[in-house]
């Protein structure tokens, strides 16, 4: 191999190259370091040892240069590299003796060569090292940011991370790790605050040793007036509303980080739902982040935000009420569902999901539990609630969303932490409507793992006794949007203009008409009742499970997995 390029020697075990000299390469490692023996010349003794691999050209078979005798010339085997360098060291006897295992020069010259022979046989083991250390960052309060380093060693290190408590830090949400097969380490903020400020230092382990790499976040709080939409005296304001001889009611729904209770406003008695968000599980700048989306939206199909309070313990959103409750309870509660019914409440879904598409809003939560139902005029009315991971994309940028607890309703690309699009609420809305046919979960498995997997592979189905009497227009619409390809799932405003969507004998909601040649399923499918007794088992099943764990723990299961199937 021929040195390209001058290298200096930073430890004991490395030798020093000029550019131009050819040597004879030995053994290499994964921190493509290479284990080399450059032969005896006028200018420096014969020594063996490692070098960096980007000082390294190939030699050209065409066109070698003019090279002292006894050097190497082209990739030999150990065996005749060891023969020839014994040559080389006959000639240089006179010169030159070993001693413990050294080669040392005798000459009187200025800078001495001392390299210890090394067994080609055997990679070495060496202690980790950062060859990037961490850099110090800074940035404001609300914002995201990532502390990035390098790692070499042998055996591949261990890495963790420490954040200013000397805490252990995981993927949790707030923050997400990653450390790749070629050494490079990243702790990745999300919505910084100003409590995140401080000293993070990346730990890297293996069986030679342990080193550290720190570096210091500076957090500053933005000027954008953001303190201001608190208001205080909550209980001043409004009153839990309580059953007559009882105490309160049951909350409205209980999410990972919030409590939404039925709240009057005193005085004029108008029914709220008052999201409490508790402080300790959830930062203020992420709280702002879903204030500042419902502030933008209006759109009859989405649930509005009224107000905001703080209290001692919690964030207090005020939205506005939906009469009916939840989407499912209702459902089950009115009963008599029909496919008919159902393509009426997707259009609602449908069209909430154009609008925020519009402004490259992802929703990321959709689920019955973030839909509720209110009348009006006698028609219910479906709307879409919650914004708490919701997130306006940027087209030049890839934002990974973090997953927690139960993915039933996340898109394979959500699942694998890749980057999130506006598609990923189509395979939501999928399968979500997989749910009001049949009753059951498509991808639902004994454990977070093996649903994961069925998600990833497209691992779903259409049994014969959850789906009778389901029109095949129905079935193929749910395919339509349970496909693997983010950009292979039609968007919203394509989904309202199918024919199984269509009200039926007449216009599109959007006043066109039903094109030639695409009628509508028969009457008898839509009108068949669905059996919606599944349904209540799935409720019931919904509210007892545990929403917390951080669903990026199973990735490296499902690449392993997926790979093994390939």
């Amino acid at each position: 191999m021929l040195v390209t390029q001058d290298y200096v020697a930073v430890k004991e075990d490395e030798i020093s190259v000029v550019q131009g000299e050819v040597v004879q390469m030995l053994a290499s490692n994964q921190q493509n370091m290479f284990l080399v023996y450059r032969a005896s010349n006028e200018h420096s003794p014969a020594a063996e040892g490692w070098i960096p691999g980007y000082v390294l050209g190939h030699t050209s078979s065409s066109v070698t240069p003019e090279l002292p005798e006894g050097t190497i010339k082209k990739s030999l085997s150990w065996h005749t590299a060891l023969r020839i360098r014994r040559k080389s060291e006959k000639r240089d006897k006179e010169g030159r003796k070993l001693e413990n295992g050294y080669r040392k020069s005798q000459d009187n010259l200025a800078t001495k060569v001392s390299v210890k022979l090394l067994n080609p046989n055997y990679i070495y083991d060496a202690p980790p090292e950062f060859l990037i250390p961490l850099s110090d960052a800074s940035c404001e309060s609300g914002n995201s940011v990532i502390l990035r380093c390098k790692v070499c060693g042998r055996p591949r290190a261990t890495v963790a991370w420490r954040g200013p408590d000397d805490d252990i830090l995981s993927n949790d949400g707030h923050y997400s790790i990653t450390y790749s097969e070629t050494g490079e380490a990243s702790l990745h903020v999300l919505g910084v605050s100003l409590e995140d400020s401080g000293v993070y230092t990346c730990v890297a382990t293996n069986m030679a040793g342990t080193v550290t790499s720190s570096a210091s976040l500076t957090v500053s709080a933005p000027d954008d007036g953001s303190e201001d939409i608190w208001k205080s005296s909550f209980e001043s304001y409004y009153t839990e509303i309580t059953e007559l001889g009882r105490r309160p009611s049951s909350p409205l729904c209980r999410g990972r980080f919030s409590v939404t209770k039925r709240c009057d406003q005193r005085g004029s008695k108008r029914t709220i739902a008052a999201k409490h968000v508790n402080k300790k599980l959830l930062r203020r700048e992420q709280v702002l982040q879903e204030i500042r989306l419902l502030q933008t939206l209006d759109h009859p199909n989405l649930v509005k935000l009224l107000d905001t309070y703080e209290t001692a313990s919690s964030y207090v959103l005020v939205l506005e009420m939906a009469d009916q409750g939840r989407f499912l309870d209702y459902i089950v509660s009115w009963g008599n569902l029909t496919e008919e019914k159902v393509a009426f409440y997707l259009r609602d879904l449908l069209e909430a999901l154009q609008y925020l598409h519009r402004w490259q809003i992802a929703h990321l939560d959709l689920k019955p539990e973030n839909i509720v139902v209110e009348h009006v005029s006698s028609q219910p009315a479906i709307k879409l609630t919650d914004f708490g991971d919701a997130v306006r994309l940027n087209p030049h940028s890839s934002y990974i969303h973090p997953l927690l607890g139960s993915p039933e309703f996340s898109a394979p690309e959500l699942v694998l932490g890749q980057p999130a699009s506006l598609m990923s609420d189509l395979w939501s809305l999928g399968v979500v409507t997989y749910v009001l046919l049949s009753g059951a979960s498509p991808f639902l498995d004994e454990s977070l793992e093996e649903t994961c997997l069925n998600i990833c592979r497209l691992d779903f189905s259409f049994p014969e006794d959850y789906f009778q009497g389901v029109s095949a227009a129905a079935r193929d619409f749910v395919r339509l949007l349970l496909r693997g390809e983010p950009e292979r799932r039609p968007p919203a405003a394509s989904c309202l203009q199918e024919p199984w969507l269509r009200p039926q004998g007449g216009p599109a909601r959007d006043g066109g008409y039903r094109p030639p040649g695409r009628p509508p399923p028969p009457p008898s499918h839509r009108g068949v009742p669905l059996d919606t007794s599944r349904l209540i088992s799935f409720i019931e099943r919904r509210k007892h499970q545990n929403d917390v764990r951080p669903v990026g723990t199973v990735k490296a299961f499902l690449q392993s997995r997926l790979l093994s199937h390939a």
